[in-house]
Order: C-alpha cells, then structure tokens, then sequence
C-alpha cells in the first residue's frame, strides 16, 4: 500500500496530520492506535517476521563492529587528538568496543565499549549521604549518617572493600577538621587531584595517561588572579590531606606542584577541569566527577553524532564505579569524526557559549551557533507591543558570554517595528535566575524534602512558568518556556511521592499535564533531534502522569514501552530510569 495511505483503512490522513510508523516493524503506517489495534490480526505475523529480521540484522551489524576497531585517534587542524571513524558507523553502535590501545598504547577500554575511569570518581558534596561512595548507586537514607561531616558511605560490604580511598581519607579529613586547618569536607575536586596522586605511584600509568590530557596555557600572572589563586588552594589543601593520610611520596608530588613554580599546578588541575566529565543519571541529575581518558579525546558539537551516558553497577552481582559509554545516535561516515555535547545544546547560543568558555576555555563556531535565525526562535522574545509577531534580532555578532544580554545584539518585531526590549531581556534574566536558583536546591540531596516539594515552591514554579510564557516568551519556540515547564514538572513528579491526599495528588498531575500541554511545541523545537534524551524522559514523564489521573489509558502504555525501548540503547536493563519504567509497566499491566 502506498506510505501516503493508511494500512488498516485505506485512507489517507487529514490536514496537519502525520501517519505513524508500526514502532515493531517500522513497514505500515496508521492514523492513531485504533486503526493499528484493528489491522493488528492481520499484521501479526509479518510483524514479528519483520522484526526478528531488523533485530538479527542489528546482532550481526554488532559482532561485525566488535571485531576491529571502529574509531582511531588523528591529530585534526585545530582541535588536536581526536577520534574518527575507521569506518562507517551506524546509529546504536558503540564506537569504542573493541578499542585497546592508540599509537601510545594506552586508549584502553572494555570489550562491550564501557569507559573505566583513570581512578574511581568521587560524589559531588549534596550526594555524599545518599549514593554509594564507589559504585554511585543510591542508598536508603535512613542509613546514611545525621553528622554533616560525612565523605563516605557505601551501599555494601563488597563496595567498601573495593573502595580502597574511602578509610583513609575519611579519618584524614576528619583530622584537618579537628586541628581547623580546613572547615569542611574536601571538595571532589581536592579528592580527585588527591587520587590520581597517589595512585601514579604504585601505578605510572595512570599519571602517563593523565599527562596527556589536553590543558590550558597559562602565564606567570594567573597566580595573581582569583581563578588562580583557588587553583593554588585545591593543591594546597591536597597536600595537606595527602600529608594527614600518611602518603608522604604523594604528598611531595603535591608540593612539586606549587614549588618553586606553580606553573605545573596550574596545568593539572586544568587537565582535570578541561577533561573531567560531570558524572549523570539519566535524569541529568549530576552525581559526581570523573576522569575517562580515552572519552576525553572526542570533541564537542551542539550538534553532534554521539552521545555519552553513565552505566552504574545497579543490581548486579559484581559492583564497579560509574563507566562511560559513547553510543552513536547518528549515522557517521568513514573519517567521520565522532563527536558528543560538552553542554546543553538545546538551549539558546548565549548559554551554550557561557558553557563551554568557563569550563573548557574554547567558543564554539559551527553551523548551529552561526544559525541566527534558529537562536531568535529559541530565545523565542514575545513582542512587547501590541501584535504576536515575530521577534528577530537585527545583529549577527557573537552573544555576551556573560550572565547578561549583548549590547550590541538589537532585537526588532517584523510585524509591527517594536524594539524596546531592554526591559524584557532584564526580566527573563531575573527568572531565569530564581528558576536556577530554585532548581539548584531541588538537585540537592542535603535539602530536606519538606521543604523542596512544599506546596509554596510548587506555587512559585508554577507562576514563574507563566510569567515567562505567557508575558515574556513566545510558548511555541522559546527554550526560556520548556525549560521552565521541564523544572515544574519535575517537580510535580517527585512531590507526588511526598504527599499523601489523593485530591492533592490528582490536581498536581493536572496542573503538571496543563503545562505540558502548553510547552508542547516549544519542546518539540528544542528537544526532539537525534541524541537528545530529554525528550525521551519528557515523554516518559508525561506518560506516566497520564497513567496516574488515568490507569486505563492504552496510548500512556505504550509510550512508556516505547520510551523504554529507545533508551535501552543507551543504558543497561539495571539503570534506575529503566526500572522505573518496568515499574510502571508492571502496575498498569492489568489494564
């Protein structure tokens, strides 16, 4: 039948609308889920044909990657050590299995493509009460310790046998403390410089591979700036701690560093700043630091053909630290780079840009960040006067860096000419602020829970949302309304676990649902393009809460299946979003 028909009825489909794929076999199409439930009978059989064919094709397409390997390192104009295709690489492959050494021997990974860290990661401070020191996993937190000087805490005896750091810097750490020569924990960042110290000793390798890191040049004045002048604090406070824990061999590494010019610390903590990865769940919650150092010789792209995830150990027998696995999620041709995000690259250019120069000192100058017309829509400004026109910028020159709007950038309504905008750019960089601010406290696991899901910041997120929508932003385009609409509806989702009233509950959802709904569009346009998984977790999200108002909805169902389906491409079967899903699946299976 032609693609333009629907297999079941034969029409074709109405104004404004798109056929839908069989997400099984991916041959018919239908108008909605009646159609596909009446052609079924018929279909079943050439279905499941169909589908075993694609998933034996995928297998073979698998083993034929693993059996050399798919990417190696060149030196690109521009960019240093990169990695590129050796050959043509197809969506879902994992570009590093099979990968065990580069010209120097040492770009070693696992055979499944899993990245191990140089040393094992260490938890961001809110984490520390509630995940497993060593393999992330989280933990009930009724165990975990009331004291605010907690470093370490383990899921189990098998994790704090494997944690061969935690004792001593515990107890170390506590001794600093005592004798007040440090106030409080040792940041992550102190932890790892501390362990890639110590470990270059009982194993060189690790400093060799760490050495040949990318970094940034600095000159003999950065000591008398305040970025440097913290950096000289980390490798201060790292010798300290190396120095309480007994490790003098290490501890003068540390002081080799500083003395007699601080040159070399300046460039080992920019190796661990320009090449650490925030370690995340599938929520891009952040979790903790790590060095991966075969992952970090691929560069960044806003839009790129490859994405990074963590794998945690979860309920497996044998626990690990956090591994890093690059998925493809596009096509890439032989001599290909390979590319993964450095930052969100859905939102504006302005962000990704203020990203990337305070983490990684680079601008960013592809095709995607020169697309003007694309970043007016994702800023989205709604006219100030009295039309709904479109609001374009009359500047192409680069955006401000800073937390502020560019001078030079003048915005101009097509419809109607209007171009005092000051007072509208002044007020979305307000909320933008108290949204950060509120989403900050949300991530963070030290904050009570009565407190982040009380019905106030419900409230508060709620009429920042449509300050921006409807006042400030345009609801179709803009990354400023479907970035608010994401912070509100993580919120209604996870107070839904903190209240107990059911009418409560339901009115939650339905106000969650109503912003979903009025977001729709804008995040569409800013989230839906091959490697994003925010939009896969929307969507998961939004099915889930469906199910929740109504437990008999089949199309909820099986988008949760669906969403399911597609990250099984990036995360294992154990991961905590997976299970969630199963979850799900499991309670509204009766229906």
């Amino acid at each position: 039948m032609s693609s333009s028909l629907c297999d079941a009825c034969g029409l074709p489909p109405k104004p404004n609308q798109r056929l839908l794929n069989c997400t099984r076999c991916n041959s018919v199409k239908y108008h909605n889920s009646i159609c596909q439930r009446k052609h079924y009978p018929q279909h079943k059989k050439i279905c499941r044909q169909k589908a075993a064919e694609r998933e034996k094709k995928r297998a073979a397409a698998t083993a034929a990657e693993a059996a050399e390997p798919l990417v190696e390192c060149q030196s690109l104009t521009g960019k240093g050590r990169s990695l590129v295709a050796a050959s043509a690489l197809s969506v879902g492959c994992r570009p590093l299995a099979g990968v065990k050494k580069d010209i120097n021997n040492r770009m070693e990974t696992r055979e499944d493509g899993l990245c191990a860290p140089i040393v094992p990661p260490t938890l961001i401070e809110s984490m520390r009460t509630t995940r497993c020191t060593y393999c992330f996993q989280l933990i009930d937190r009724r165990n975990s310790s009331p004291t605010n000087n907690v470093l370490h805490v383990h899921c189990s005896m098998e994790c704090c046998n494997l944690d061969m750091f935690w004792k001593k810097e515990q107890i170390a750490s506590m001794k600093l403390i005592s004798s007040r020569k440090i106030s409080s924990m040792p940041s992550p960042t102190v932890l790892m410089c501390c362990r890639i110290l110590a470990a270059s000793l009982t194993n060189p390798a690790v400093m060799a591979k760490y050495n040949e890191l990318c970094y940034n040049e600095v000159d003999d004045n950065y000591a008398n700036t305040e970025q440097g002048r913290v950096h000289l604090n980390i490798i201060t406070q790292c010798h300290h701690l190396l120095l309480a824990m007994g490790d003098i061999s290490a501890a003068k590494l540390a002081h080799d560093l500083i003395e007699p010019s601080p040159i070399l610390a300046f460039q080992f903590i920019s190796r661990l700043s320009m090449n650490g990865f925030s370690i995340c769940n599938a929520e891009q919650k952040a979790l903790g630091v790590g060095v991966y150092p075969t992952a970090s010789m691929i560069n960044h792209s806003c839009r790129p053909n490859a994405v990074q995830t963590f794998w945690l150990s979860g309920s497996s027998d044998r626990h690990y630290p956090p591994m890093l696995q690059i998925t493809m999620c596009r096509d890439a041709k032989e001599g290909e780079e390979v590319t993964i995000s450095y930052c969100d690259v859905s939102a504006p250019r302005r962000n990704r840009r203020k990203g990337l120069k305070t983490n990684y000192n680079f601008l960013c100058d592809c095709a995607l960040c020169q697309d003007t017309e694309r970043d007016d829509a994702l800023i989205g400004l709604k006219c100030a006067g009295s039309c709904n026109g479109r609001v374009r910028s009359s500047s192409s020159g680069l955006l401000s860096i800073e937390h502020t709007w560019d001078e030079n950038k003048q915005y101009h309504c097509e419809a109607c000419g209007y171009s005092n905008f000051e007072d509208s750019l002044k007020a979305i960089t307000k909320l933008m602020i108290r949204i950060e601010t509120i989403e900050a406290g949300l991530k963070d696991d030290s904050v009570h829970d009565s407190i982040k899901y009380s019905k106030s910041m419900g409230q508060d997120l709620k009429q920042l949302f449509d300050l921006m929508s409807k006042t400030y932003c345009h609801p179709q385009t803009s990354w400023y309304v479907a970035w608010s609409s994401d912070v509100f509806v993580h919120w209604c989702a996870n107070a839904l676990n903190h209240i107990s009233d059911e009418d409560e509950q339901l009115n939650i959802c339905h106000q969650a649902l109503s912003v979903l709904e009025k977001s729709r569009n804008a995040t569409k346009f800013c989230y839906d393009y091959e490697g994003d998984l925010t939009w896969l977790i929307k969507r998961g999200m939004e099915a889930k809460l469906r199910l929740f108002v109504n437990p008999v909805d089949f199309d909820a169902i099986r988008l949760v299946q669906c969403v399911r389906r597609d990250l099984m491409h990036y995360y294992p079967s154990t991961d905590e979003i997976i299970l969630s899903l199963d979850e799900t699946i499991r309670a509204y299976s009766y229906s």
